[in-house]
């Protein structure tokens, strides 16, 4: 398994280095770096998009039927044989089946780890007597006025000044995560489900968290951190076009439907009950 990984790595890194090679002759080896660094981020990204919707789908899927879930929960409690069976109806109808949220992910996830281990340490993955390899041997040149093969914090030791490119780099990094999780929301109600709020908040320290541990990586790694962002939110902007928006989750949807063997309304309580109306009716007519 190690081998098949270390070969997914080594391949990413050939495609890392035949965008160097294709952009050391318009620009200078620095920026070619980085521009090689964004277009293989893109690359797979652009790849792996299929899977992406997929994945996007079934998850929206599951929120939206949340509802009749909890419908379904509250009918048939005493009879968990038909509650399962209809919540698998349910499901698969809908196409919220957990192999369309959870088997598109695991296929990206080696991508991912992959294009991150290469990334921290490129020239232990690409052949020495490539172009990239013998440019970062002589020390790569800066992209944006950051060495991509140096940290945050060792820039940081040679000053602010030297390191202030490095820290807007991580402040929009941060700040895109917001962007996206701000669009993925906007004009929704909030919700009021158990635990939502928890979740709420570890959704809002999470960029923080990936900002902070930033300082310590190589800047190349957060140059591909922060294209991964905003290529995400270009791809949420156009499943929202093709999709459209979510719509918020109904409440009169997850309410158990009221009893009717006493031909009562129960769900309106300050409304008359329509058997006593029609006493009243047939009284008045004697």
């Amino acid at each position: 398994m190690g081998q098949v990984f270390d070969a997914l790595i080594r391949g990413l890194g050939s495609v890392l280095n035949f965008y160097f090679d294709l952009l050391t002759p318009l620009v200078s080896d620095g920026l070619a770096y980085g521009l090689s660094i964004i277009l293989l981020t893109i690359t797979i990204n652009v790849v792996v998009f299929p899977l992406t919707l997929k994945q996007t789908r079934a998850t929206r899927a599951f929120t939206e039927i949340q509802p009749k879930i909890k419908k379904i929960q509250a009918e048939y409690k005493d009879d968990p044989q038909e509650m399962q069976r209809r919540l698998m109806e349910t499901q698969k109808a809908a196409g919220a089946t957990p192999g369309g949220c959870l088997l598109p992910l695991l296929v990206q996830m080696p991508i991912w780890f992959a294009l991150f281990r290469l990334l921290r340490a490129p020239e232990e993955y690409i052949d020495a007597d490539a172009a990239l390899s013998v440019s970062l041997a002589d020390g790569g040149g800066t992209f944006l006025g950051m060495m991509l093969g140096e940290s945050p914090s060792m820039a940081m030791a040679n000053g602010v000044l030297n390191a202030l490119p490095y820290l807007l780099m991580i402040a929009f990094m941060v700040a895109t995560q917001y962007v996206q999780q701000w669009h993925s929301t906007y004009g929704q109600d909030r919700p009021d489900q158990k635990g939502a709020g928890a979740q709420q908040a570890i959704t809002k320290i999470m960029p923080l968290f990936i900002g902070f541990i930033s300082w310590n990586f190589p800047a190349g790694l957060v140059l591909y951190w922060t294209t991964s962002n905003l290529f995400r939110l270009g791809q949420q902007v156009l499943i929202f076009k093709i999709d459209g928006r979510p719509a918020p989750p109904s409440k009169a949807e997850a309410e158990p439907s009221p009893s009717q063997d006493d031909g009562s309304d129960d769900s309106n309580p300050g409304k008359p009950q329509q058997g006593a109306a029609d006493k009243r009716r047939r009284r008045r007519r004697k």
